[in-house]
C-alpha cells in the first residue's frame, strides 16, 4: 500500500478500479482495511480484492500528508509481509506503493530505499534500478547517491556488473536477442581528451570495449545532452546513466506520468510507480494513478513470460 499519509493508497485503489487491469490479476493488497475503506468511500471505489491487514497504521484525516513513525513502522511492516508472501509463493509479482525513506530508518530496516531493502532481504548483491516509459528505458548506474559522491563511485568493475545483470533481465522480459545499449558519458559533451575529467578515457571507453568484446550490443560514453534523445528515437534500447538526475531528468521529461520502476537483478518481479509518497496532494483528489496503473500492468507481463519460474 505504501505510506499510509501518501497518495499510495488512492493510486492503488483507482488502479485496482481500473476494469481492464482487474480482469488480469487477482490482487492482493498489504496495507490497512480501515484506511483504505475510507479512501474507497471518499473517492468512489471499491475494496473488491483480498486485502490482508497488516499492523495498525490508519491515520487520522489530520496526519494525512504527514510522515509520522506510526505510519513509518507500517511501511515496513507492509513490505516485510509483501516480501514474506512472494517468497513463499503465494504471489507471482510484487508492486510496491510508494514509501518515505524515513521509514525504513524507523523500522532499522537497510535502505535507504525499497530497492535496497528487497536486494538485502533477499540476499542479492547487486540489484539494479532501472526506469522505463513507453519510448525510454534507463538503468542507473549509481542510485540515491550525493552528486558529488558520484565519480570516485565510478569504477570499470562494477559497471561491467550492473550492464551483465541488466542484460539477463532485459534479454528474458524484452529484448530476446539482446537490448542495444548506450552508455552516457559523465563530463560536458563526453569529453575524451581528459581536459574537463578523465572518466571517460579511464572508465567508461575500456567498459565498453570490454563488453563489445564478449557480444554486448553498445556503445558510448555519449554525451549526456544527446543520448537520451537518441535513445528516445529508437537508435538504442536502453541507456546507463551514470546518476540518478541524469536519466531520470530525461526520462520524466518524456514520460512523468506514465514511468515505472523496476528492480532488475532479483530473481523475482518488483515494479512501482516512479513518484514518492506526494504529502503534499495526498487525499485531495489530485494524485495521478497512471504511473501505479503501467507498474501493475508492467508486472502482469512480467509474470505471463514466467521469467524466473
Amino acid at each position: 500500500m505504501g505510506d499510509p499519509a501518501g497518495v499510495g493508497p488512492e493510486v492503488l485503489l483507482h488502479a485496482l478500479n481500473d476494469p481492464l487491469l482487474r480482469r488480469q490479476i487477482r490482487p492482493i493488497v498489504f496495507g490497512d482495511h480501515d484506511l483504505l475503506s475510507r479512501v474507497a468511500e471518499q473517492f468512489g471505489c471499491d475494496l473488491d480484492f483480498e486485502l490482508r491487514q497488516v499492523g495498525q497504521s490508519d491515520p487520522s484525516p489530520g496526519l494525512v500528508g504527514k510522515f509520522t513513525e506510526n505510519g513509518g513502522r507500517a511501511q515496513g511492516a507492509y513490505l516485510q509481509a509483501a516480501a514474506d508472501a512472494i517468497q513463499a509463493s503465494e504471489i507471482d509479482a510484487l508492486v510496491t506503493g510508494p514509501i518515505h525513506k524515513r521509514a525504513l530508518k524507523v523500522c532499522n530496516m537497510p535502505g535507504p530505499g525499497q530497492t535496497e531493502w528487497l536486494a538485502s532481504r533477499f540476499g542479492v548483491e547487486r540489484p539494479v534500478m532501472m526506469l522505463l516509459g513507453p519510448s525510454l528505458k534507463v538503468v542507473l548506474a549509481t542510485t540515491h547517491l550525493a552528486l558529488a559522491k558520484v565519480p570516485q563511485a565510478l569504477n570499470k568493475a562494477d559497471l561491467v556488473k550492473t550492464i551483465t545483470v541488466a542484460q539477463r533481465d532485459l534479454t528474458r522480459l524484452f529484448f530476446p536477442t539482446g537490448p542495444r545499449w548506450a552508455v552516457a558519458a559523465l563530463n560536458p559533451h563526453g569529453e575524451v581528451d581528459g581536459e574537463i575529467g578523465a572518466e571517460e578515457l579511464n572508465i567508461l571507453i575500456p567498459l565498453v570495449e570490454e563488453l563489445a568484446s564478449k557480444g554486448f550490443c553498445i556503445r558510448g560514453p555519449i554525451a549526456g545532452d544527446t543520448v537520451f534523445a537518441l535513445a528516445a528515437s529508437g537508435k538504442f534500447d536502453v541507456v546507463l546513466a551514470l546518476y540518478h538526475d541524469q536519466g531520470l531528468a530525461a526520462l520524466k521529461t518524456l514520460h512523468f506520468s506514465e514511468a515505472v520502476n523496476v528492480t532488475l537483478g532479483l530473481g523475482l518481479i518488483r515494479t512501482a510507480p516512479d513518484h514518492g509518497v506526494a504529502y503534499d496532494i495526498a487525499g485531495r483528489g489530485q494524485a495521478d494513478p497512471t504511473s501505479m496503473k503501467q507498474a501493475t500492468r508492467l508486472a502482469v507481463e512480467m509474470a505471463r513470460k514466467n521469467m524466473f519460474k
